[in-house]
């Protein structure tokens, strides 16, 4: 389980319009920097979201603070194009050229992201344990939604998982982030506000577009996420309120979002 002040209930996904054109390098680094000021330190980004580019936007962001004022997640094994190579060479190549993009020192939180059970390798695994004791990552997790969970779990090896955490899970996904944290796992949720209703906001800005276009790609590929009756204020509520996350990770592109996920987190302002 993972004990570090910096490990925030709230933390803040540099991903999607943070990793390209839905947002500009220097709106998506104010952010950052405004996301510390309320409170929120932790930080989940990886190498695959825009070919690298939200790893330098995050470290560019953070450069100027105390590195233990923060609490950085990366993620490895799914790399540009979606190509996907899980073995101890490659990984290791990944978060190391992470680390150099980010100028981060080490990661806090190394997350396999969405291995198969068999990619879950006894040798790549006894490679990143050598890397945490000497202090190159500081935990190792498994990204999935899967039986890569359960094996995750199972081997008793790991620090944290990284699953979604929302009000359409079934009782097996229910059952089985319960089953990490009774293991001693801390669980991070991602997708907390997954087919939540939203307010248009206007005019409307260049993350705002970012989302109308993943919801039409999400409607043409059959891929909707399960639709909530709850609004996105309130899915995050029910997900803190759930006791099934030790910390919630949401995207999101304005300041005034941003300052409400942090109101019901209960983080206080850091000024």
């Amino acid at each position: 389980m993972i004990q570090d002040a910096a490990f925030s209930r709230l933390g803040f996904g540099v991903t999607g319009p943070h990793a390209g054109l839905g947002l500009s390098r220097s709106r998506t680094e104010a952010l950052i920097r405004e996301a510390v000021g309320q409170g929120v330190t932790l930080f989940d980004t990886g190498p695959a979201y825009g070919n690298g580019e939200a790893e330098k936007r995050l470290g560019q962001a953070l450069k100027t603070l105390p590195r233990d004022r923060v609490f950085i997640t990366t993620k490895a094994g799914i790399h540009a194009g979606r190509k996907r190579d899980f073995s101890p060479g490659a990984v290791e190549m990944s978060f190391k050229a992470s680390i150099e993009r980010m100028g981060c020192g080490h990661i806090d939180l190394l997350l396999l992201h969405g291995p198969s059970p068999e990619e879950l390798d006894p040798r790549l695994i006894r490679r990143l344990t050598a890397f945490r004791e000497r202090g190159l990552l500081r935990h190792i997790g498994v990204c999935g939604r899967g039986a890569e969970l359960d094996t995750a779990i199972d081997l008793g090896v790991f620090d944290a998982i990284m699953a979604p955490v929302n009000d359409g899970l079934d009782d097996a996904s229910r059952a089985r982030l319960a089953r990490a944290r009774q293991a001693g796992l801390s669980v991070i949720g991602i997708e907390v506000m997954a087919g939540a209703s939203s307010t248009a906001n206007l005019p409307l800005s260049r993350g705002d577009l970012w989302y109308a276009a993943r919801r039409l790609k999400q409607a043409l590929t059959g891929t909707p996420p399960a639709e909530s009756a709850l609004n996105a204020l309130d899915a995050l509520k029910w997900a803190f309120d759930s006791g099934l996350a030790d910390a919630l990770v949401c995207l999101t592109t304005r300041s005034r979002n941003l300052a409400a996920n942090a109101r019901i987190a209960g983080l206080a302002e850091h000024t």
